[in-house]
């Protein structure tokens, strides 16, 4: 059984004290970790289909593109903490999170 409390800022979980700020920048750093493989995936997806990767600079621009195109449903809260820089003429790419 896990018993929680929230206490000013911080959180009780079984006698642990955790601060509530950390908690959530883990699980953002988690999340955008997670959005950045899932893009990789959707990348190759869209290179399958156009024979070149998105041709644009920027995550903002790079995710843009694909939920444009169809290939994301719907974009992450913050998409400037991406990064991508098509390379090769769209024969290659740079994908990272800040």
């Amino acid at each position: 059984m896990i018993i929680a409390s929230l206490i000013g800022g911080t959180i009780m979980v079984n006698g642990v004290l955790l601060k509530a700020d950390d908690i959530i920048a883990s699980a953002t750093s988690a999340a955008n970790t997670a959005n950045v493989h899932q893009f990789a995936t959707v990348l190759e997806l869209y290179y399958s289909d156009h024979n070149s990767y998105p041709q644009v600079t920027g995550g903002p621009a790079m995710i843009d593109e694909l939920y444009d195109e169809g290939y994301l449903r719907s974009k992450p809260l913050d998409s400037t903490v991406f990064e991508y820089s098509s390379k090769e003429g769209g024969q290659d790419y740079s994908l990272s999170v800040q």
